[in-house]
């Protein structure tokens, strides 16, 4: 019998983690199935009793359940500790185990563009679940500083409070402040859903400072350029959209399920065309 998996949050309709891991399991020739389960909020507790009754042997945890569904583990690694987000779930010998590999993916697709990580000074605008695995990752890349903006700066404290431990200078910020100071960063990371659907059309902060020598990064990987990569481009920075990240923390997630990470490369060539498609 094919092992079950799959994705649960919400929205989840277009996502693309089944066609990648399907991907991934047609690569390496595993009998799996992976599906979509959408659950609001306040379904969450119910859906999650129906995966344990269907002994899934692992799923993906997407907005807005990333924090919430904690609660309902047995365990949290290290990572989704400090993270206090889980996207993640080995379920093993009866136990759900929860992760992180946002964190792992993002530095991975990081260092298709950079080689000295701990020589680049960072800012990354927003401190939630996402913000907070590549903070963390980047504080164990030997990063030497990151600077954290968020609409809410308390947010942000707490996220370097948190997390630092006084490996990394940070600075936290408003997003009007982060606006006046782009010009001081090598890398600017942009962590918020400003730029996807039903924010799209927008941008965070505007790029007016930003240097020509920057590394621009937005998460969202659909669009494929958002209004905020756009601006960033147009100022002459380099810029990536979240796709890479994706498909990392994708190939890591498959890698804590079956103890080996696949090959994104044949896998990134397939989902690019599936985004083509959307576009059109």
């Amino acid at each position: 019998m094919a092992k079950l998996f799959g994705i649960i949050g919400d929205p989840v309709e277009n996502s693309l983690s089944p066609a990648i891991h399907r991907l991934f399991f047609d690569q390496c020739g595993i009998d799996a199935e992976y599906r979509r389960f959408p659950a609001k909020k306040e379904e969450l507790r119910e859906r999650l009793r129906e995966l344990r009754e269907r002994d899934i042997s692992g799923f993906n945890v997407t907005h807005p359940h990333k924090q919430a569904v904690i609660e309902f583990l047995d365990e949290i690694d290290l990572p989704a500790k400090e993270a206090g987000a889980v996207n993640t779930v080995v379920c093993k010998g009866g136990r759900w185990i929860g992760t992180n590999t946002d964190g792992t993916g993002f530095i991975a697709s990081l260092k298709e563009h950079v080689a000295d990580i701990g020589g680049i000074s960072t800012l990354i605008i927003g401190a939630g679940g996402a913000a907070r695995a590549i903070y963390r990752a980047l504080l164990e890349e030997g990063a030497k500083r990151i600077d954290v903006a968020n609409r809410h700066p308390d947010r942000a404290a707490w996220m370097v409070e948190r997390l630092n431990g006084g490996r990394a200078e940070s600075r936290v910020m408003t997003l009007e402040d982060c606006e006046r100071r782009l010009s001081g960063y090598g890398l600017v990371v942009q962590t918020t859903p400003v730029g996807m659907a039903p924010l799209d059309g927008r941008a965070p902060v505007s790029l007016r400072h930003l240097s020509d020598k920057a590394l621009v990064i937005d998460i969202i990987y659909h669009p494929k350029e958002t209004v905020f990569l756009r601006e960033a481009r147009r100022k002459g920075a380099k810029t990536a959209n979240g796709l890479p990240m994706l498909l990392h923390q994708a190939a890591f997630a498959f890698q804590k399920w079956f103890g080996h990470l696949p090959d994104i490369a044949p896998v990134r060539e397939k989902i690019d065309q599936i985004l083509e498609e959307r576009s059109c």
